[in-house]
């Protein structure tokens, strides 16, 4: 029984195990990881390495968007260079001269359009078509500058296209040719040529050639020619104009030109000139540039001064009081000559005035406007 006693006591203690508390704790402690320190370390985090496929993806695109913008820069580039094309050409073309026929073809139009000319009125002056020639009915209450105006040309050219002397006599009725451009038509005289004529206006001879359609350098005594873009000379246009000699006096006009009664012989007599009434002292002035020839006493005429002018013109001032002017003295016109007076054989104080142009008498009032 002792025997038994043992074996069950080591029977039970072999099947009942011991607890080491010690082992037992190490063996079930839980490993507890490191909280990350949240405070922000220096440098850059590190980044992962995305895979393969994704890197693909990435470069197809990227290839993709650079191709897009380059397709962009290429279309927006298209209109820079069109003007740069545009600019270019312009820069080479030669440009054409201002009376081309497109501007003929606008002032033709013009012409047309304006009241009181057709279509059919127009005459081909010439053989070039950009040079044409209407016409225009003067009306009540015109005049030149109106004309020249409202057609877009210079007085010269209507003045030269009509051979008007005076523009004082435009009487209303008068049917005038109107060119479609500026200019002066010229009529060839002796010894002239293209080179002399072009000069004479500054003109180009090419100019003259091409709206005359001149098959050469040849031209004609007689000739009419248009000259584009030529004027005349302050004396010829003055002289057109009636505006040549200026009023030599004031006063008023006693007596015209023509057959009179002499008021000395009581006998039908040609008086030479116009008489201009007003005080002794009244001053006299140049009716025009040019140069004194004659001053002192004159027979019937008293104390006169004689002026020559270009073309050929001279001017005659007789009965004066006093002459202030010597003789070889350039004289500009309006200038003072003298004062007007009753020298020689006057009836009483008068200016006596005389216009002559190669030695033939001329009408004053024709040449100068006297009201």
């Amino acid at each position: 029984m002792a025997v038994s006693k043992i074996f069950i006591e080591n029977t039970l203690k072999a099947e009942i195990p011991v607890i080491d508390r010690k082992k037992h704790l190490i063996e079930n402690q839980r490993v507890i990881p490191k909280r990350k320190n949240r405070s922000v370390k220096r440098g850059f985090p590190k980044q992962k390495t995305p895979p393969s496929h994704t890197l693909a993806i990435r470069t197809k695109r990227s290839s993709l968007l650079l191709l897009c913008s380059c397709f962009m820069i290429f279309f927006s580039l298209i209109p820079l260079l069109v003007q740069l094309n545009s600019f270019m050409w312009e820069k080479k073309r030669v440009l054409q001269r201002e009376n081309d026929i497109l501007y003929n073809l606008f002032l033709i139009e013009r012409i047309e359009e304006t009241q009181g000319l057709s279509g059919t009125d127009f005459v081909n002056q010439h053989t070039i078509p950009s040079f044409k020639l209407g016409t225009y009915k003067v009306k009540k209450g015109d005049s030149l500058f109106g004309i020249s105006h409202r057609f877009n040309i210079s007085i010269d050219s209507i003045l030269t296209a009509n051979n008007i002397k005076n523009a004082h006599y435009l009487n209303v009725g008068t049917v005038l040719r109107i060119p479609n451009m500026s200019g002066v038509f010229y009529t060839v005289k002796k010894g002239d040529s293209l080179s002399s004529i072009a000069n004479k206006y500054g003109v180009k001879v090419n100019d003259i050639a091409d709206i005359n359609d001149l098959a050469s350098s040849t031209i004609h005594i007689d000739q009419k020619l248009f000259i584009p873009g030529g004027s005349l000379s302050t004396w010829e246009r003055a002289s057109l104009m009636g505006n040549l000699f200026k009023r030599p006096t004031r006063g008023r006009v006693t007596s015209k030109m023509g057959f009179r009664i002499d008021p000395f012989t009581r006998k039908l007599a040609y008086h030479m000139g116009i008489d201009i009434a007003n005080r002794i002292g009244t001053p006299v002035y140049a009716a025009q540039y040019g140069r004194v020839v004659y001053t002192g006493y004159k027979g019937n005429y008293g104390k006169t001064v004689i002026i020559v002018h270009p073309q050929g013109y001279k001017t005659l001032y007789a009965h004066l009081h006093k002459i202030t002017v010597k003789r070889g003295e350039a004289i500009q016109q309006g200038e003072k000559i003298g004062l007007l007076g009753n020298t020689g054989r006057s009836t009483g104080p008068h200016l006596h005035f005389e216009v002559h142009q190669h030695g033939k008498i001329l009408d004053p009032l024709k040449v100068i406007k006297i009201k």
